[in-house]
């Protein structure tokens, strides 16, 4: 276990593994969080936000930021970016090799028909993969309810959000007890990537770290939000928490 700027970092060999241990044991829930530099320093005004992080399960590494932030202070650690993370878990759900699988998944976020699509392009991609449930993410509150009701029925074993942060994070602490043996992953942009409504930076721009600068060209509205980023690189280099 590590931190970065007072939130958790839990340091694993393989992210994937221990998730599929978690799912095959099916004796807990887990919350994923993909812990970034937007967020570590969305953590650091929002006090709610901070405590969901501390009491997850699962903190991972997510973005170059945090891998530096930990690199720094003497941590042998590398990026698991959390898009890449739930790809691995939904392949291995479907995994004949992987104890009691296949293991239903529920997608929940997007715009309207993203996640649908998203979940059409795995099922033709990944032959048994048992999708329970898919919901866009606009819900008005009147159909929460409904929502929540449908999850109580299906008890799916593997829950990716994709509301955005910190909303997701919020929405999964607040209504994991739902479905209380569920692997809960806030997944972000992931449906939109998956269903080809946006892309991924090319392989390049990832391996240097320049992810960012794709996701700003594809989305110029984020740019004050990516103003965390040098703010972040600082604290980096200054914090000794």
């Amino acid at each position: 276990m590590a931190d970065v700027l007072g939130l958790p970092i839990h340091l694993l060999p393989d992210y994937g593994d221990w998730l599929l241990a978690q799912l095959a044991q099916g004796n807990r829930g887990v919350h994923v969080v993909t812990l970034n530099a937007e967020m570590a320093m969305q953590a650091e005004q929002n006090d709610a936000l901070a405590a969901v992080i501390r009491q997850a399960e699962l903190v991972i590494p997510d973005g170059a930021g945090v891998v530096l932030y930990l690199r720094l202070r003497g941590y042998r650690v590398n990026r698991c970016p959390g898009i890449e993370l739930s790809e691995c878990v939904i392949r291995a759900s479907a995994d004949p090799a992987l104890p009691g699988a296949p293991y239903s998944l529920f997608f929940f976020g997007g715009a309207p028909g993203v996640a649908d699509e998203a979940a059409r392009v795995w099922q033709e991609n990944v032959p048994g993969l048992a999708i329970a449930g898919v919901q866009h993410g606009y819900l008005p509150p009147e159909e929460q309810a409904p929502l929540l009701e449908r999850l109580r029925e299906l008890q799916p074993r593997l829950i990716l959000v994709g509301l955005g942060v910190p909303r997701q994070e919020f929405w999964i602490a607040q209504h994991r007890h739902v479905c209380p043996n569920a692997i809960w992953i806030g997944v972000g942009g992931s449906f939109d990537i998956w269903s080809g409504t946006k892309t991924r930076a090319p392989g390049w721009l990832r391996n240097n770290n320049l992810e960012w600068v794709y996701r700003l060209y594809q989305e110029p509205w984020r740019w004050r939000r990516m103003l965390a980023l040098p703010q972040f690189a600082w604290r980096a280099v200054v914090y000794r928490g």
